[in-house]
């Protein structure tokens, strides 16, 4: 899945952002039932108990927000960011030397690759021939496909790097890091206010 959108300030366009379907439906699913969960434990023990327990169905989204919604590729003008979960990289075009799709989306660069945590490789699944005869065949990922065919149109102003101001950065995803230890502290409330 894929989608980008024109900056009404600037007039650019942002980054398109990638992530996989399956990734997003679980995320809502589970958001749901855990809003569900929360909204019945609130009305059902609105007492200082039932707050503290409150946090495990928080804890569960948030968790499940950290691991497969927040996650993405954005795909910028100048550069390629993977966002992971404790952890974002973001890449000059002009340093990517090409895409590792086996196990999963890496970004081969000189110093290393750089994995992407939301975007699976292709894999395989059965499938019948022209025959009728089931074989293991390639499983395409269009998200996967969608960070290629971006790379494989990219204009030379995009690959430029004139004075070598782009560089690889990593940066640590602070927020994220933060919500997911306030939801493990409330739950872990909620998990001691449970009756035995």
């Amino acid at each position: 899945m894929a989608n980008s959108e024109i900056d009404p300030n600037s007039g650019h366009k942002q980054p398109t952002v990638v992530r996989t379907t399956s990734s997003t439906v679980l995320f809502y699913v589970i958001a749901g039932l855990g809003v569900l969960g929360l909204g019945s434990i609130i009305v059902g023990d609105f007492t200082a108990r039932g707050l503290a327990v409150a946090g495990i169905p928080v804890a569960i989204i948030t968790a499940v927000y950290a691991l497969y919604r927040f996650p993405r590729v954005e795909l910028g003008r100048k550069e390629i960011s993977l966002i992971n979960p404790m952890q974002s990289v973001h890449i000059p075009w002009n340093h990517v030397d090409g895409f590792d799709i086996h196990f999963g989306l890496g970004v081969r660069t000189h110093e290393k690759v750089y994995s992407s945590w939301p975007l699976a490789g292709r894999g395989k699944k059965m499938e019948k021939d022209e025959h009728g005869i089931r074989r293991l065949m390639d499983n395409p990922n269009p998200a996967v496909d969608t960070v290629l065919d971006r790379y494989s149109a990219l204009s030379d102003e995009e690959l430029s790097n004139p004075r070598g101001e782009h560089t690889i950065s990593t940066s640590w995803n602070i927020g994220i890091i933060a919500a997911l230890v306030a939801a493990i502290v409330w739950a872990g409330f909620g998990f001691a206010a449970l009756p035995s």
